[in-house]
């Protein structure tokens, strides 16, 4: 049976919500009634099929992280700049041979991992990563969108063909090779699965407000 590890990402800076991350890390950011990286946590913790946990984080976060009990990794900024580069970051460090299942600390949905697994063993691919319809084109530009049409990615794409953004988790086969999320996801033996639940992406004032609300209302708060 593969076996599966997942990886919280926490390392980042939180450079786009400016101010706020002077005074705390971004995956440190309230939401509602706990901090951010918790969701995502929390999305790990209820798979039935991932075998380890391990959190990739910085210098500043790493004390508290270790706190939850799961094993913490200190990355290497020189060499981690996205999930991808995280991902391989992890397999040097670690030498596991699992496959990956790889969660932002910063964002927040109702994707079931397990469902996203089950379609990387049926589809036999080498990568599964979501599609989730954004009406708001200015947001588009700041990620990355797919056209399923097409069959194309786009990174930051100033006027997005498609309304379609690409959201984590990521589920990624150890033997995949890629230094960076802006190709790996051109990778011809890869497949979605459009999301039609709830995404949240921290990037900004306003979507933490929206997250914030969303929970608290969803929780009859």
């Amino acid at each position: 049976m593969e076996k599966f590890l997942g990886v919280l990402f926490c390392g980042g800076r939180g450079t786009r919500l400016g101010e706020i991350t002077r005074y705390m890390s971004k995956s440190f950011i309230t939401i509602y009634d706990r901090p951010v990286f918790q969701y995502g946590l929390e999305m790990l913790e209820k798979s039935k099929r991932i075998d380890e946990i391990i959190i990739l984080t910085n210098e500043e976060n790493d004390k508290k992280l270790q706190q939850t009990g799961y094993p913490t990794i200190i990355q290497d900024d020189n060499q981690v700049f996205d999930m991808f580069s995280g991902w391989n970051y992890i397999k040097k460090i670690t030498g596991t041979k699992k496959h990956g299942v790889l969660v932002p600390s910063d964002n927040i949905s109702d994707i079931e991992i397990d469902k996203l697994i089950d379609v990387f063993q049926k589809e036999n691919v080498n990568l599964v990563f979501s599609l989730y319809k954004v009406p708001d084109k200015n947001k588009l530009s700041l990620m990355g969108c797919y056209d399923p049409v097409g069959e194309s990615f786009y990174y930051k794409h100033p006027n997005p063909p498609t309304n379609f953004g690409v959201i984590a988790p990521y589920i990624v086969h150890n033997n995949l090779k890629s230094d960076s999320g802006d190709n790996i996801l051109n990778h011809k033996n890869s497949t979605y699965s459009e999301h039609k639940g709830y995404w949240f992406d921290l990037g900004d004032y306003e979507s933490i407000i929206e997250a914030s609300s969303f929970i608290k209302t969803s929780k009859g708060g």
